[in-house]
């Protein structure tokens, strides 16, 4: 089984991600591919299925991992949701905690790479989110204005792609911030950093803080076979305060 965990955006991360899913892909002998590049997407979001595309054929599944996401619990392998037979992708629900909630998380998602999938994405890239917006319902969450509510447009409309993936409840790897130490507490197979971007470094920061951690989330023990060294936490968010405070001095 050729898997591939798959990650990546443009303009490039923040975040230390990147280490994090290399070190991940290492302990279950996956492939690690991370994606930095423009394509001819003009919304943004979209890049990801260009990415995808890029390398689906050379894979049995791919594992799509947004860069503001991290695998935390590295004794626990994110194939044991591969997408069953029948169907071709594996994704979560949003959180229930939240208020703003979506029908699913595109953030992280599990698929399989097959004829079907491949056309899936290729039709993704034709879809008008003008015309996915219209037909958009308030029971289906929070309009994104990307891939996830593209995603969710051609599961629910196109016969050929109704019930076509499989829907993981979000503890299953789509966990937040707030599930480590204020909501729903539980110790989470990936958590995903979302909201606005001050909020999501704030978050990042003090998960490092509070879990004594390197920036990557990477357990202590994995850091020391790729000599890589903690780095203090607390400075590293004493500096992002005082960025913060220097910019609202001189707004």
């Amino acid at each position: 089984m050729k898997v591939c965990i798959l990650s990546g955006r443009y303009p490039g991360t923040q975040f230390e991600s990147t280490i994090n899913h290399k070190l991940y892909a290492d302990k279950y002998s996956y492939s690690y591919i991370h994606c930095n590049y423009p394509t001819k997407a003009k919304n943004p979001y979209l890049n990801k299925i260009h990415y995808i595309l890029s390398y689906i054929d050379l894979f049995d599944y791919i594992v799509w991992i947004d860069d503001d996401a991290f695998f935390l619990d590295f004794e626990n392998d994110i194939m044991q949701y591969l997408p069953d037979e029948n169907v071709f992708m594996s994704i979560c629900r949003s959180p229930t905690f939240k208020k703003i909630k979506t029908f699913f998380s595109s953030g992280q998602f599990i698929l399989r790479c097959n004829k079907k999938s491949k056309r899936f994405l290729e039709d993704a890239l034709e879809v008008n989110l003008v015309e996915v917006k219209s037909w958009w319902t308030k029971d289906l969450g929070y309009f994104s204005n990307g891939d996830q509510d593209i995603f969710i447009y051609l599961f629910l409309t196109q016969e050929i792609y109704m019930k076509k993936y499989k829907l993981f409840d979000y503890k299953a790897f789509n966990s937040r911030y707030e599930n480590l130490f204020e909501k729903d507490i539980h110790k989470p197979l990936i958590i995903h950093f979302t909201g606005v971007p001050k909020i999501k470094k704030y978050n990042y920061i003090k998960t490092q803080q509070k879990l004594n951690l390197h920036a990557s989330l990477v357990p202590l023990g994995w850091l020391e076979n790729y000599k890589l060294h903690m780095r203090n936490s607390n400075f590293r968010l004493k500096k992002w305060r005082l960025k913060k405070l220097i910019k609202w001095f001189y707004r």
